[in-house]
């Protein structure tokens, strides 16, 4: 079965465009899938990338055209489960494109969600992500939380940061994305999984199976967590440092580091529970730099930076839609 799927892939890389092979692939991998997830995920990535170039590069029917639409969610539904990169096209499939988070900004985060399927894959227990404010970083980690959610409903997870507003914000954006009236198509991709509880007041979300520690807890960062929370599928932390009067006292990043050490990372527990940290990075001696000091040299360790002007001057994130920062913006904030 996987020499015929390779087979058919070939032809479909060498041959004129037939929506027949790209069906035939889909079911191929379907099939696959019964026997090696991760082989027939990688074809239905490959085949997704198929599918976006044939939409934009090939001269199709209407029908062909959206034939070949159709099945491009259907091989995005069958990966997201297992690939973060097709739940993140999939969830916001039916949003309006200027609407969208992902795609406008996909050439620039891409990496960043590569290093967030490794998180996943357990091909790293330690991700560290440094980007400018706006950038887009909060809210993909967000998408991240609801995904790995679906994966894993009846493990903890905990998310801290400065702040009670922000982890409210991040709260009730993650119920907007669990939401089955909603705009997302979060229950396509694990439509088995429903929420079972939540608690505004303390911000925690339960899916699946009733349980003391709930599948998302979010908490800030020195309000006393001994016994309240746990963390078995993931620690992430967003923004430790609450602003820039943090971020100029070495003895107040001294006493957030002790903090962090005891107040959230205590609260993970086995063997196999990730960290993920990110942030907007005010100096060399907060929290992901005093991890970055400690385990680069460790391969189970990756430590991400995205600075807000590339080689050349120019703006990273000049996204599509005018929903980034123009090189303009960029160069007068650092004059």
């Amino acid at each position: 079965m996987k020499e015929l799927l390779i087979k058919i892939f070939e032809k479909i890389k060498k041959e004129p465009f037939s929506y027949q092979s790209f069906e035939d692939l889909y079911f191929i991998c379907l099939e696959v899938m019964k026997m090696d997830i991760d082989f027939s995920v990688r074809y239905l990535k490959l085949l997704s990338a198929e599918c976006e170039k044939a939409i934009k590069c090939y001269s199709l029917t209407e029908t062909d055209l959206q034939n070949i639409f159709e099945l491009h969610k259907r091989v995005l539904l069958a990966a997201a489960p297992y690939d973060f990169e097709s739940y993140l096209l999939y969830v916001e499939w039916r949003r309006d494109p200027d609407k969208k988070f992902y795609p406008p900004r996909r050439k620039v985060l891409k990496q960043v969600v590569a290093a967030l399927q490794e998180l996943s894959d357990d091909k790293l227990d330690l991700l560290a992500i440094s980007m400018p404010p706006g950038s887009g970083k909060t809210t993909l980690a967000i998408f991240y939380l609801t995904w790995l959610a679906g994966k894993n409903p009846n493990e903890p997870m905990l998310t801290g940061s400065h702040s009670n507003s922000f982890i409210r914000g991040v709260y009730d954006e993650c119920l907007r994305i669990l939401d089955a009236n909603g705009e997302y198509l979060w229950h396509d991709v694990f439509p088995n999984i429903n929420v079972s509880g939540t608690n505004a007041k303390d911000c925690r979300i339960d899916l699946d199976k009733r349980q003391r520690f709930e599948t998302l807890e979010f908490t800030s960062i020195g309000t006393g967590n001994a016994g309240l929370y746990r963390a078995s599928t993931l620690l992430y932390c967003d923004d430790l440092v609450s602003g820039i009067e943090v971020a100029l006292s070495k003895e107040r990043l001294n006493k957030l580091w002790e903090t962090y050490t005891t107040d959230l990372r205590q609260r993970k527990i086995g063997n196999h529970c990730k960290e993920l940290h990110i942030a907007t990075r005010w100096s060399v001696h907060d929290v992901i730099g005093r991890l970055e000091c400690e385990y680069r040299e460790n391969k189970r360790a990756k430590f991400i930076t995205i600075p807000a002007l590339d080689e050349n001057d120019k703006s990273n994130f000049d996204y599509a839609y005018g929903v980034g920062f123009s090189t303009d913006f960029y160069h007068e904030q650092r004059n």
